[in-house]
């Protein structure tokens, strides 16, 4: 809503003295689309100040500047991801960045990226992106959204106060789980480890007294969300693919004009692949910096690693039929043997 000042001395009659004051609630109350300027409420997950909310800054200037600021941004940084689904579906929001954790709470299938040691590279990623994409945004569409771009964490990795290397490594620990992640409470299950159920936010205080020992996340969302401080290790093993997506409602999206949705669509493109080529950056960059602050890398033994795999197909086994089919993890297995 835009800021007004009004301090107006009203000397006239009754019947313009109303109208005016109806006039100034006008103003007051009216959506900025009123004075000809489009503002598209974005949500996210990434907090304020993050490499996400740079490069989500990044697009908003050059939307402004090439719509001569008539189609716009309005960010919410750092909200929960569960009320993000909620504020977009109930058309609260225009638009949101999630992970797969939300984005699997509007499109089961999307929950295929959350599935552990499914990817272990980023061509194998984009592999299974390129090919998956007209998929998604047919079905996004389906559901009432459109696909704007995919988003991107990184790899994740575990991250702990203990040295995790062996599945029984993980049984000893208390091992949080996001809450509204079903993935990771089932991984946690089939590990034997002792879950925790937590948002987000919650989780560095857990951390810091000690209810939580161990975490998961990408190096960079680490440092991001300052879990560095309270770990001592990071497992060098590449749990899962970190994956987004940017959906705008379809029913905002087809209220602007022609000319408008073309550029939303322009340049929320352009700036998801530089997200992408930027987040993989910074978490090789994130890795040193978290070595620097003590942080350890402890290895798997080669060993161990059929038994992680295991229990990773095992997770992979479970979700079939409910929330996607044989046939689309078959072929993103496929998929991935062929990139090798």
């Amino acid at each position: 809503m835009m800021a007004w000042d009004f301090r107006i001395r009203i000397r006239f009659g009754p019947v313009v003295k109303g109208v005016c004051f109806a006039a100034v609630m006008v103003c007051l109350v009216a959506d900025a689309s009123v004075f000809g300027v489009e503002v598209i409420k974005m949500g996210t997950l990434a907090t304020e100040g993050s490499a996400w909310a740079q490069v989500f800054q990044d697009m908003d200037a050059e939307l402004r500047e090439r719509s001569g600021g008539q189609l716009q941004f309005r960010f919410y940084f750092g909200r929960d991801e569960d009320d993000l689904v909620d504020l977009v579906k109930s058309r609260r929001l225009d638009a949101v960045s999630l992970t797969s954790v939300g984005l699997g709470q509007i499109l089961p299938e999307f929950f295929i990226f959350q599935m552990p040691l499914l990817f272990s590279s980023y061509g194998e990623l984009d592999a299974v992106q390129g090919y998956l994409r007209p998929r998604f945004t047919r079905l996004f569409e389906a559901a009432g959204y459109a696909f704007m771009g995919w988003g991107e964490l990184g790899f994740i990795y575990l991250f702990s106060k203990d040295p995790i290397r062996t599945q029984t490594d993980l049984q000893k620990t208390r091992f949080w789980v996001r809450v509204g992640d079903p993935i990771a409470r089932a991984f946690a299950a089939a590990s034997g480890g002792e879950a925790v159920f937590l948002p987000l936010e919650r989780v560095l205080p857990a951390l810091a007294d000690g209810e939580v020992r161990t975490v998961y996340t990408s190096p960079l969302a680490c440092i991001a969300y300052q879990w560095q401080t309270q770990v001592r290790y990071m497992t060098d093993l590449r749990l899962a693919a970190g994956v987004g997506a940017t959906l705008v409602h379809l029913g905002r999206l087809n209220r602007l004009t022609e000319a408008h949705r073309q550029l939303l669509r322009t340049v929320m493109s352009r700036h998801h692949q530089q997200l992408s080529v930027r987040i993989r950056e910074q978490n090789e960059t994130a890795v040193q910096v978290l070595l620097k602050q003590d942080v350890q890398q402890v290895s798997v033994p080669h060993l161990e690693m059929k038994k992680w795999q295991q229990a990773a197909e095992q997770v992979q086994e479970q979700f079939l039929g409910r929330f996607y089919k044989r046939q689309l993890l078959d072929d993103i297995r496929s998929m991935i043997n062929r990139a090798h």
